[in-house]
């Protein structure tokens, strides 16, 4: 789906405006042959990633560069309290393993370490933590647990992508070399592209996955 860049423009302002969990009030959006840049600034490190969601169901995005910048409202929040909320946000949440990640926070922005054994534990860590008042960015070190992966795994993955309508119609070619799996081929939209990742990360063993899918929106 090939959108003029204006009308692009407009479609990923109104779907930024329609979110109320972010305020966009300083977002500026741009776009060229379907490639979408978001420039200004929100008042928290969460709203950075709700950008990016947000932006990536619109139909015609092919890509995105978000340069979305924090900026805080009110008093200043110090490392020692970030790295407090943190840590307890982590302990509350049900998919991450209790102890098994750890903050450190200089200046604002966190680093996560820690190893999980599965790629959704690291995600539920890092949405924990983007929640966070006062985190102004995030480095993920968090690692997952070396476990054998099956011989049959591209074959896993690519029985997946059929069952699941949104991919379903994409061109995907899955191979794999020792743990980490390779996407090539295309699909329809950014959406779609995503839910292929998150397919291959959900298979056994996998620690990596090389995305090198082309939207073709």
């Amino acid at each position: 789906m090939h959108k003029p860049n204006n009308l692009l423009e407009s479609d990923v302002a109104e779907e930024l405006s329609w979110d109320p969990q972010l305020d966009d009030t300083r977002i500026s959006v741009s776009a060229n042959d379907g490639q979408v840049t978001l420039t200004g600034s929100v008042p928290s490190f969460y709203e950075v990633g709700q950008a990016s969601d947000d932006v990536m169901v619109v139909g015609g995005v092919k890509g995105l560069d978000n340069q979305l910048l924090v900026g805080l409202v009110g008093d200043a929040v110090t490392d020692a309290e970030i790295a407090v909320a943190a840590s307890n946000a982590l302990d509350a949440d049900r998919f991450v393993p209790n102890g098994a990640v750890n903050v450190d926070v200089l200046e604002g922005y966190v680093t996560l370490t820690g190893e999980v054994r599965h790629q959704f534990q690291r995600k539920a860590a890092e949405f924990a933590v983007r929640r966070v008042d006062g985190v102004l960015g995030m480095d993920d070190k968090i690692t997952l647990t070396s476990e054998p992966i099956p011989s049959d795994v591209a074959d896993r993955i690519q029985k997946t992508f059929k069952r699941r309508a949104i991919i379903d119609d994409s061109q995907i070619e899955v191979s794999n070399v020792t743990n980490t799996i390779y996407l090539d081929g295309t699909v329809d939209t950014w959406t779609a592209r995503e839910a292929a990742d998150d397919a291959a990360w959900d298979a056994p063993g996998v620690d990596n996955v090389v995305d090198r899918l082309v939207v073709m929106a």
